[in-house]
């Protein structure tokens, strides 16, 4: 990985929300077997030059020998499902909380996603407080990376701050990550550029040890100033003093992505309930037949310490059975005791 994966839009799939991609050849049932041969040598030179270790070198090397079998034979085509049900056999043995994948071709106009057919929660929300008021941000999923989309999603959270009357006047901030399902990680990550700082502790971590920062403070703050030029961004007011982020079961992928890289702020409390499990930098390549292959190439972290595996608890958890109204109530009085512009009433 290098500081080229970084300004990538980050990619995964998660819980039926998927990146949108450009045209693919049509699925079909097989594929000749020259063509299956070089999908299948692709997908094997990427994960062994790119990917994470297997968990056991023993299991990586029966599904590597499964799927090359099935492309070392003397038939003229070869079954496509069975060709990609190996390939994520194969990656199914890596370290990677099953966050690797391949994924059929997808006709240009035919991508559909779950997370588009749910109501989008408003951005904005004033909270009130026993010491006043608090802003609740909920970054909305963007499944894309297309340069054009991702300048709208930075736009879109300028012109929804403007729109909602206290958003200058809270005293406190609440990010609330529940809907942060997966996707595209990095247009939420610039339009929230004022809440990092230099000094920032999250990590991607790749499979040899090396460390690299997740957050670039000058790379956020141009991304945002390139999308929304000569305007003044929302979460100025808060860049100093205490922030509280919210956290679901449902955060995960770019979610966590978002949630580490907050928690690299000293000044961030967790709330609510330990995120899916899916805290790994995926990228996505063009398989020769046309279907993407997602692989993780490094896994998070903060600072020195160790990478994150499985859910993300919360600093301060939810009581079991608590609703997600209480939580976004614990949080946001956390935020207002703690913060100096806010006032008991």
């Amino acid at each position: 990985m290098n500081r080229n994966m970084l300004r990538a839009a980050f990619c995964a799939l998660s819980f039926g929300a998927a990146c949108a991609v450009g045209a693919a050849e049509a699925q079909v049932p097989t594929m000749p077997l020259a063509l299956a041969r070089d999908v299948t040598t692709q997908a094997v030179t990427l994960v062994e030059s790119k990917g994470m270790y297997p968990l056991r070198q023993e299991d990586y090397a029966q599904a590597k020998q499964r799927l090359l079998a099935l492309v070392d034979g003397k038939a003229q085509a070869v079954d496509r499902g069975d060709l990609y049900a190996r390939i994520n056999g194969l990656l199914a043995t890596l370290d990677t909380d099953k966050h690797s994948f391949v994924m059929p071709p997808v006709a240009t106009g035919q991508f559909t996603s779950a997370a588009t057919a749910r109501p989008r929660v408003p951005m904005f929300q004033l909270v009130a407080t026993t010491r006043g008021t608090v802003l609740r941000f909920v970054p909305p999923p963007i499944t894309t990376s297309a340069s054009e989309a991702m300048s709208a999603y930075v736009q879109g959270v300028y012109n929804e701050a403007a729109a909602q009357s206290g958003v200058r006047t809270a005293c406190a901030l609440v990010v609330d990550l529940s809907e942060q399902t997966g996707g595209n990680g990095w247009p939420p990550l610039f339009a929230m550029y004022p809440l990092f700082g230099d000094a920032n502790k999250a990590r991607w971590v790749e499979r040899d040890g090396n460390a690299i920062p997740v957050v670039h403070r000058g790379y956020l703050e141009s991304k945002a100033g390139h999308d929304a030029p000569g305007r003044v961004n929302p979460f100025v007011p808060f860049a100093t003093g205490p922030l509280a982020v919210l956290v679901g079961a449902r955060t995960a992928s770019a979610g966590e992505m978002l949630l580490v890289a907050l928690m690299g702020e000293a000044r961030v409390r967790t709330f609510g309930q330990t995120s899916y499990g899916m805290s790994t930098a995926n990228m996505t390549y063009t398989l020769p037949d046309g279907a993407l292959f997602v692989l993780t190439q490094a896994r998070s972290a903060l600072a020195d310490g160790p990478v994150f595996r499985g859910g993300i608890a919360p600093m301060q958890p939810a009581p079991k059975g608590e609703t997600a109204d209480v939580s976004l109530k614990t949080a946001a009085e956390w935020a207002a005791a703690n913060s100096p512009r806010c006032a008991p009433k």
